[in-house]
């Protein structure tokens, strides 16, 4: 079976061998046993580095829920992507946050091709924050965990302008009336920072607001991140510290 497949991870099992995780268009999330993939050049050579989209051919093992990495050829290798730390930072984060949105053999195709096109965004331009914000709504959006943001999480009814409460275990933004019922994750969001996610998550990632705003709309969908997940990303704390590098 061919696949369209970007890497996500790959570890090395004993001296010969490879063990990939593969997020393919066709069949989601997969695992697969790449033999011999540490010393023959010919059959993978350098396709299995993370990141690389490729054209994997896989077969079902039985008895085993992981498959048979048969060959693979590079489609796009994003190779600009690979001489800048932040943008390592971004596509390590952005690759972690997709892998754990689906289950395993889940197609998704959205989430797929929503991941594809900001990888290469990234090998084509600096990584930019605002932007990998864009890639986190859309990303929760294709899951069915989009935060709502128009209207209250809690009632249904518009949220309304100016400030307001954003409560992750609410699902978003909490109304006046029901600010008060919120938990103990919640946090005030400033009008500037709500109005720029709806933006994004309307697909609009050119209006960046100003760097407070940018900043904290960066810990609102990162806290809302981690209340869906129930732990925070690997990746997310290398972003942290590269946090200057990145201006965010």
């Amino acid at each position: 079976m061919k696949l369209s497949a970007i890497v996500l991870r790959a570890v090395d099992y004993g001296e010969r061998d490879r063990v990939v995780s593969l997020f393919s268009r066709e069949r989601g999330k997969l695992s697969a046993f790449a033999r011999g993939a540490r010393v023959s050049r010919n059959r993978f050579g350098g396709t299995l580095e993370p990141f690389n989209l490729l054209v994997a051919e896989v077969r079902e093992r039985a008895g085993s829920d992981m498959w048979s990495l048969e060959n693979a050829s590079v489609d796009r290798g994003f190779a600009a992507l690979r001489g800048d730390l932040a943008r390592i930072a971004c596509a390590g984060y952005a690759s972690e946050l997709a892998r754990e949105l689906v289950r395993d053999a889940e197609p998704h195709e959205d989430l797929f091709d929503l991941l594809a096109a900001y990888l290469a965004r990234l090998d084509e331009a600096p990584a930019r924050p605002w932007e990998l914000r864009g890639f986190e709504l859309m990303a929760l959006g294709a899951a069915g965990l989009r935060p709502r943001l128009d209207d209250c999480a809690r009632c249904g009814e518009p949220a309304g302008e100016g400030a307001m409460r954003f409560d992750p275990a609410h699902g978003g933004v909490l109304c006046a009336r029901c600010r008060a019922f919120g938990s103990a994750a919640g946090r005030d969001a400033r009008s500037e920072t709500l109005a720029g996610l709806r933006r994004l998550q309307g697909g609009d990632a050119a209006s960046a607001p100003g760097a407070s705003a940018a900043a904290e709309a960066r810990d609102l969908i990162g806290a809302y991140i981690e209340h869906q997940l129930g732990r925070r990303l690997k990746a997310r704390r290398f972003l942290d510290e590269l946090g200057p590098v990145l201006g965010s």
